[in-house]
């Protein structure tokens, strides 16, 4: 498995994003959460085969609670964990005890917000109280998970800040259009990857399509038409595409079964960097999708 260096650690470029283990989560899931057992043989897996790194929330149903259990037997794993914004205005401390407690460790390797309301009113009490959880050892790093370009602004200018957390895919390329990448390298930020899938959008056949999202139906055409010349799964072209372009970054994947999951790394491992041909006419067939598609919280 590659590994992304930052700073003092490495960890897997390909890193376990775990919101299905607690939530029924993806417009394309039809099989709903997995049970305790198939997360721990997820888990073993997956460690087996070079991921070190897992992204969960308070947010996700019981998938900290889920994932600590999981991890009970896995070596010095790095585990990232989010909260909404209301629990970092009342109670910061209190809530990163309730996640270590139900990761059962005494470390986040990062705490992240899951909103980014608190940088539009960012204080210097902020800043300290940050720091106290990094100086206690209760947290390695702090960071935000982005959602707007002027989220990402606001999160490059503050030193609080080590981690974004931004959403990146085929259909979503914001963050090569407003160099997302290289701003953050230069000012020594960490970038983790979400919904390189859209949510299970990109692999949904074109009949399928919620009526919602029917105006995605000719993009969908269009992958598929892609995905067949090149004779590679949308699977493979979607998670290609955001691994050829995104640097030193590290991309998170979510499964609900160790079928999945095995699929997936075999994907990874075997991944060979698109020529610039195809990456260009992914840039420029994709290039102006309405927000409306590209975006979850629109749907």
């Amino acid at each position: 498995m590659n590994l992304v260096a930052y700073n003092d650690t490495k960890i897997s470029k390909f890193s376990l994003g775990t919101v299905q283990f607690g939530l029924d989560y993806g417009i394309a899931n039809s099989s709903g959460k997995p049970a305790q057992e198939d997360v721990n043989k997820i888990i073993h897996y997956v460690s087996q085969n070079g991921i070190n790194c897992f992204d969960t929330a308070q947010a996700y149903g019981n998938s900290e609670e889920v994932l600590g259990k999981a991890l009970k037997n896995i070596i010095n794993p790095y585990v990232i964990s989010k909260f909404k914004s209301d629990v970092f205005y009342d109670d910061l401390t209190n809530g990163v005890d309730c996640s270590l407690k139900n990761l059962k460790t005494n470390t986040l390797y990062a705490l992240l917000l899951h909103d980014s309301d608190p940088l539009y009113r960012w204080k210097e009490g902020y800043s300290l109280s940050i720091k106290s959880l990094i100086d206690g050892g209760k947290i390695k790093y702090f960071g935000v998970s982005i959602y707007s370009t002027e989220d990402f602004n606001l999160a490059i200018r503050n030193d609080s800040i080590n981690i974004i957390q931004i959403p990146f895919n085929i259909f979503d390329q914001r963050a090569l259009k407003e160099n997302w990448f290289e701003k953050a390298k230069e000012k020594n930020k960490l970038i983790f990857i979400r919904s390189v899938y859209l949510q299970g959008l990109l692999l949904m056949q074109k009949d399928q399509l919620p009526n919602h999202l029917e105006s995605a139906k000719v993009y969908i055409e269009k992958l598929e038409a892609l995905s067949n010349k090149l004779i590679i799964s949308r699977n493979e072209l979607a998670l290609n595409f955001v691994n050829s372009v995104s640097g030193d970054s590290v991309i998170l994947f979510g499964c609900d079964s160790l079928s999945q999951a095995k699929e997936n790394i075999n994907i990874f491992n075997n991944l060979e960097f698109l020529d610039n041909t195809v990456i260009n006419k992914i840039k420029n067939d994709f290039n102006n999708i309405d927000e409306s598609i590209f975006n979850p919280t629109k749907w």
